[in-house]
């Protein structure tokens, strides 16, 4: 039964966000033409999973207060973080995104196996729905790896390798219960700091245009209908 709900875990985060780049490969010839709009995109793709899923979500499990305090801890450890990173400027926003993907897939997968563990069925629904909404986050990721010239076929092994986290949170979530299920808040806001510093640091300042904006609105739409 554990493995099983593992391996649903798995799928659902390797497939989501590995579809996500596959879709980029579309867009690479054009991704110099389109730049602002891509990175639009990206921005409001992640900044819409940060308010319409993982604070909301963070703030039902352990409050409003709590939540913000993680978010901002998550904003100050990607700031050290950043400054850690030993990659070139144009990278460095993929490798963000990367990070903080991995982050957020791991509590996503600590949801599946809990869910599993009391309704058979709550546990596929919710794997379905986030699978579903991991296409965007991987294309996100896979734009701002484009964007900085890295090789598509490396682009689409760094977002299934973002997907794994999930398996691993659908593991612990069905064998350890109640135990992780109380620390899924803390991770959904971590990951949201993580989030939002890279959109509003990293991606927004570099591509200030109306094409920005219209791609921030686009996002904002996929997510919120996904």
């Amino acid at each position: 039964m554990i493995l099983r709900i593992t391996l649903i875990g798995l799928l659902a985060g390797v497939i989501g966000t590995g579809l996500g780049g596959v879709i980029s490969a579309l867009f690479k010839r054009n991704v110099d033409r389109y730049l602002d709009f891509f990175m639009g995109l990206s921005g409001g793709i992640m900044l819409a999973v940060v308010v319409f899923d993982l604070m909301k979500e963070s703030m039902n499990e352990m409050g409003v207060a709590p939540t913000v305090i993680f978010t901002f801890i998550g904003v100050l450890l990607t700031m050290f973080l950043k400054t850690k990173l030993d990659v070139s400027k144009d990278m460095k926003t993929g490798y963000l995104i990367f990070i903080s993907i991995l982050l957020h897939n791991l509590p996503e997968g600590l949801a599946i196996g809990s869910s599993f563990m009391s309704t058979e069925t709550l546990g596929m629904t919710l794997a379905i729905v986030i699978g579903i909404h991991n296409i965007p986050e991987g294309l996100a990721m896979a734009l701002s790896l484009v964007g900085s010239k890295m090789k598509i076929s490396k682009v689409i092994l760094f977002t299934i390798i973002a997907g794994l986290p999930m398996g691993l949170g659908s593991f612990l979530g069905a064998y350890f219960g109640s135990i992780f299920h109380s620390l899924i808040g803390v991770f959904l806001a971590l990951a949201a700091g993580t989030m939002m510093y890279v959109v509003l640091e990293e991606i927004f300042p570099k591509s200030r245009s109306l094409y920005c904006i219209i791609g921030f609105l686009v996002g904002t739409i996929i997510v919120y209908y996904i």
